[in-house]
């Protein structure tokens, strides 16, 4: 039995007005309409929202929709999203970025296979630039299972991948919001999912980045000390006995480093990571790594 799979491409975007015409053309031209654009403008100041007024006069080949809310962080808009969202699946695309004529038709193929599979949370895909490299690494099989901790974070493979994930589970796993930050991790879903469920992977680019000043990719490590509670929040996905010891260690010294950002006392610190034993043996040097960072980056 064959099934057509219905996804959601969603874009949270914020003043991103220069980039989106790109990406619509990517949309545009798909191999398969079967699809719902999904944009989240977390409160852009510039020309975005004319765009889409504009857009409405065109006769587009997939169903799309338009939604504003004040300025959050990305996090809130991918939050914001979940009662709009019609698909089976989600693709999350970056507003400054765009994909291959071939990606949505690659997972319709590709996701039946595995759709029935509880275990299974999504797919993950290249990300790639427009030069044909990709942004991770191969694997030796060009199909392979397993969760992102094993997968990724304990072999320490770097470089963004494009996921595509089940959409009860993106609705499932709300991104914590706390007042005044702007900013959280991506990777704290990622690596939610991967304490239950698998992810398959594939050698095949589907995505191209287009990474610009001012995006988050670029904004970094101040970035993330002015936001110390998603951040904590962040670390303690990977204090448990499933990530390696290596990875842990370093967790363990950004805990310290952001919870100091966030005013916690030592002993309060200790009690919240969930590992205080460990904590206290990286505290000493948590806390000049702290030091260091402050005066390099929030001066």
């Amino acid at each position: 039995m064959s099934y057509t799979v219905m996804m959601t491409i969603l874009t949270p975007t914020y003043n991103r007005a220069k980039t989106l015409p790109k990406l619509i053309e990517s949309l545009y031209s798909q191999t398969t309409t079967n699809f719902q654009w999904l944009v989240i403008d977390d409160g852009s100041t510039d020309d975005t929202e004319s765009i889409f007024e504009k857009l409405k006069n065109y006769d587009l080949p997939f169903q799309w929709e338009y939604h504003k809310k004040e300025n959050g962080g990305k996090h809130t808009a991918l939050n914001f999203a979940h009662e709009y969202i019609k698909g089976e699946v989600v693709l999350i695309l970056d507003s400054d970025d765009y994909l291959t004529d071939d990606a949505i038709e690659t997972v319709e193929k590709e996701w039946p296979l595995y759709r029935n599979c509880a275990d299974i949370c999504g797919m993950s895909y290249f990300r790639g630039k427009k030069d044909g490299s990709h942004l991770s690494v191969a694997n030796a099989q060009d199909i392979y299972i397993d969760d992102d901790i094993h997968y990724l974070v304990n072999r320490r493979i770097k470089g963004d991948r494009c996921e595509v994930v089940r959409t009860d589970f993106l609705k499932k796993y709300s991104f914590p919001v706390y007042p005044g930050e702007r900013f959280f991790s991506e990777g704290w879903f990622w690596n939610t999912l991967a304490m239950n469920y698998k992810t398959v992977y594939r050698n095949k680019t589907i995505y191209i980045c287009e990474y610009l000043e001012g995006g988050l990719t670029k904004s970094g490590r101040a970035l993330r000390m002015k936001c110390p509670l998603g951040m904590m929040d962040d670390c303690r996905m990977y204090l448990n006995n499933k990530v390696c010891v290596v990875v842990r260690i370093k967790e363990e010294l950004l805990y310290w480093v952001y919870a100091k950002c966030a005013g916690y006392s030592f002993k309060r610190a200790l009690s919240t990571s969930g590992r205080p034993v460990g904590m206290m043996l990286t505290a000493l040097p948590g806390m000049m790594l702290y030091s260091y960072w402050k005066r390099k980056y929030l001066k």
